[in-house]
């Protein structure tokens, strides 16, 4: 029956990788993170995108001191953006740079206080186009995301996690 609830609460099993760290914060975790993506990678124009990220819809899923670490050595030449001012200003810079782009999640690995994600990130602009699976992991606290380190390869938050192979 354990098996049966975990596998509705978590979805298709090709979709999500949860490892069982034995707590129901973890599975809300996951969760919560899903829905941040859901959100964070759902379509519309640059300025309609803008438009969603107020407080009030950040609040629902990132702590207000939040630390967001793009990839390191990445166009984004910041190491650090903090705050719902940071967060806008990261997506903004981040999506000025594409002519057209899209975000697939395509797995979510349960690290406890931690959840890893895998996404596949195709975009195009000028006369380059990208066609790359990364990977971020997200630190939790309280229910709210508190950190997001992003990494150039699919294993980088796998491996930070400490997450077995």
């Amino acid at each position: 029956m354990r098996e049966e609830q975990e596998a509705e609460l978590l979805g298709p099993p090709t979709a999500e990788r949860v490892r069982d760290t034995g707590t129901e914060v973890s599975r809300e975790n996951v969760e919560l993170v899903r829905r941040l993506y859901g959100e964070l990678t759902s379509e519309g124009s640059t300025r309609e995108f803008e438009q969603r990220l107020t407080d009030e819809a950040l609040g629902h899923f990132l702590d207000p001191r939040i630390e967001w670490v793009p990839v390191a050595h990445s166009l984004l030449a910041v190491e650090s953006y903090r705050g719902f001012d940071g967060v806008r200003r990261f997506w903004g810079e981040f999506l000025s740079t594409w002519e057209s782009y899209s975000v697939e999640p395509l797995s979510f690995y349960d690290a406890g206080d931690q959840v890893a994600v895998v996404v596949h990130i195709v975009g195009r602009t000028h006369e380059l186009e990208v066609d790359e699976t990364r990977s971020s992991l997200l630190t939790l606290r309280d229910g709210r995301v508190v950190r997001v380190q992003s990494f150039a390869d699919p294993e980088g938050a796998h491996e930070a996690a400490g997450l077995p192979p």
